[in-house]
């Protein structure tokens, strides 16, 4: 026997339909004013668990690249720095060959040795350079400065680093790592001892004929860890456009699956409006209305 369909059943089921298109209204005008077709979980669950691991990986990415851009900060310190202690040797150097020679005098030697007090002192606070108060040539060591000022009466020329002895490294990736800093003393040491016993012999007044050789040894020192920071920062700069990419990447995809598509959110509103019309329009028919429904 087939049940009679009472006007009362169909106008509950008018009212379903009426309900059920305005929650998918409501939804569409959502997700057209956030820009976002995926706010809740319960959205798609699978698509959020997609969502979370993207977000996840996109900080890790944005991690490394702030960690990259310190390294390649602080090796662009080293190599200025190494920049301008290749210079002093140079003038250094200059100087202990015009005093090496026969025309030079007790008075213009001594006179010298003032000049490279002065360049030893410089080349130390080079050795003292920092950033965001780290120490660049101490293992990024915060605090007291990792050379010893000359006129400490402690001073020793011959062991002038008291920073830490082992280098500072950074992640670059998973799994990898780049050297940061190389000890103070094995990249300063041999200029500063150099530099001293130069300084000595001219104040005694004594000819610098030996001094030419331990000094141009220093400055191969000096030449051998720019290039080396040369090359760890070009490493770093590869590593960085490679992080830019890879966050490019992930941006997108995260776009892809979170973000409205415009055009099609339109249609659907449109639809929806059209049909929930209708359905309203249908319930007139009724001799009760479908109003009374939506007040309960």
């Amino acid at each position: 026997m087939i049940g009679r369909v009472t006007q009362s059943m169909m106008g509950d089921q008018l009212l379903g339909n009426v309900r059920q298109l305005q929650r998918r209204l409501l939804d569409a005008q959502d997700a057209l004013s956030s820009g976002k077709t995926l706010r809740e979980p319960s959205d798609d669950p699978q698509g959020a668990a997609l969502v979370n691991g993207l977000r996840a990986q996109s900080r890790d990415l944005s991690s490394l690249s702030r960690t990259v851009g310190f390294g390649r900060a602080v090796l662009a310190a080293q190599d200025d720095a190494l920049d301008q202690a290749e210079d002093l040797m140079v003038r250094a150097k200059e100087i202990a060959a015009q005093q090496a020679g026969t025309l030079a005098t007790v008075e213009s030697r001594q006179a010298a040795a003032e000049e490279i007090d002065a360049i030893e002192r410089q080349l130390i606070a080079l050795g003292n350079t920092e950033i965001d108060g780290r120490q660049v040539f101490g293992g990024l060591a915060s605090g007291t400065p990792v050379f010893a000022d000359p006129d400490d009466p402690g001073f020793d020329p011959l062991n002038p680093y008291a920073g830490p002895a082992d280098p500072f490294s950074i992640r670059s990736a998973p799994g990898a790592t780049v050297r940061l800093t190389t000890p103070g003393g094995a990249v300063f040491g041999s200029s500063i001892a150099a530099l001293d016993d130069l300084r000595q012999t001219l104040a005694a007044g004594n000819s610098s004929t030996a001094n030419i050789d331990p000094l141009e040894t220093a400055a191969d020192a000096l030449r051998v860890e720019r290039t080396s920071v040369g090359g760890r920062a070009r490493q770093l700069g590869d590593r960085a456009s490679e992080l830019t990419s890879s966050v490019s990447k992930v941006t997108a995809r995260l776009g892809e699956i979170e973000s409205a598509d415009y055009a099609t959110l339109v249609t659907e509103l449109t639809q929806l409006q059209t049909a929930l019309e209708a359905t309203l329009t249908s319930s007139r028919t009724l001799q009760t209305s479908i109003l009374d429904y939506l007040r309960l």
